[in-house]
């Protein structure tokens, strides 16, 4: 199985998806746990924070049960899982806008991945362990009705989660994160795990060996697939120019490694895909990526693939109305 060069696929398939280094002495600068979860109190009038700092807005739960309190089982929760190299605030327009039409309806939930966006770097974190302690999370805080929305690698993660608690994760909204990435790279859906290991293993001692400047040269490379203006680009420099290259190279790899194609064919949890193509100049490629989006679905009846066209990898910058309509769509609320 042939793989294309790495970096031209990631501008390419709109996938170059997205501290300097900690000394391991430095334990003070060192995060506990993998992910932590921010819950919002008003939806409504609150702005995610985009550190993992809380402001005086915000709950931190991060896993420990001792921070239970009563959850309605009717109650609706939405669990909001950025992308690679990014943090909650991709998620503060989508929201807000959320909660200004559904006021009082929804709890939402913000993850923070430690290492990305100038959250402290978590010790070998590893995508098995975000999706563990984002398990925890809903467990231990008796979530119930939980809608994961979740961009690029959050998608992925949105799957596992939908397949861990089947009886808590009512619905999946996977914003360009598909079940498998490594296609992307073969531009074939016959590829699999087995045959994509070494070329993750060489992704991540890549990104292992990279330093600051490095890793924000590579995302400068590909952003014109990331988002379309200026403004959106330099956020998504920005995430990029606070985050730990090792750990990024850590989960590309898994990612690589992780596919979820035959596995949400077992699933009855509705999902609903939403795929980017506008990093596209024409129409034949366009077609492409959706034929390709589309096959990884395929065996999975309770799965919705919905692409733009117009937008590139961040849809929530490019095109919010759209994304924000899908979801209502979706939700059953429009």
């Amino acid at each position: 199985m042939k793989f294309l060069n790495l970096i031209t696929l990631f501008s390419a398939a709109i996938l170059l998806i997205n501290s300097a280094t900690l000394h391991a002495e430095d334990t003070s600068a060192l995060a506990t746990v993998p992910v932590t979860v921010y819950e919002q109190i008003d939806s409504a009038k609150t702005q995610v924070p985009s550190t993992q700092t809380p402001s005086t807005q915000t709950i931190s739960r991060n896993n420990d049960s001792s921070s239970n309190k009563p959850i309605k089982h009717d109650e609706l929760n939405v669990l909001f899982i950025p992308g690679l190299m990014s943090n909650a605030s991709v998620w503060s327009e989508l929201s807000h806008e959320l909660g200004s039409d559904y006021k009082g309806q929804y709890r939402s939930h913000f993850a923070q991945v430690a290492g990305f966006a100038d959250n402290k770097v978590y010790p070998n974190n590893r995508l098995s362990k975000i999706t563990a302690a984002l398990v925890s999370y809903i467990e231990n805080n008796n979530l119930n009705n939980v809608i994961v929305v979740g961009h690029s690698m959050g998608g992925h993660i949105a799957y596992q989660l939908a397949l861990a608690l089947p009886e808590r994760v009512s619905k999946v909204v996977s914003v360009d994160g598909l079940p498998f990435i490594t296609p992307i790279f073969t531009r074939s859906n016959k590829v699999t795990a087995a045959q994509a290991e070494p070329y993750a293993m060489s992704v991540k001692s890549q990104y292992a060996n990279m330093n600051q400047d490095q890793l924000n040269a590579y995302t400068r490379q590909g952003i014109h697939v990331q988002t379309t203006s200026e403004l959106n680009q330099a956020k998504v420099l920005s995430m990029a120019s606070g985050s730990h290259p090792e750990t990024v190279g850590r989960i590309m790899a898994d990612l690589m490694t992780s596919d979820l194609r035959s596995a949400i064919t077992s699933s009855n949890t509705p999902i609903l895909f939403l795929g980017a193509s506008g990093g596209f100049s024409d129409n034949d490629s366009k077609e492409v990526v959706k034929q390709l989006y589309t096959e990884q679905f395929a065996n999975a009846k309770q799965a919705k693939v919905v692409m733009n066209t117009q937008s590139r990898h961040f849809i929530m910058y490019d095109d919010l109305p759209w994304l924000l309509q899908q979801i209502k769509q979706f939700i059953g609320k429009e």
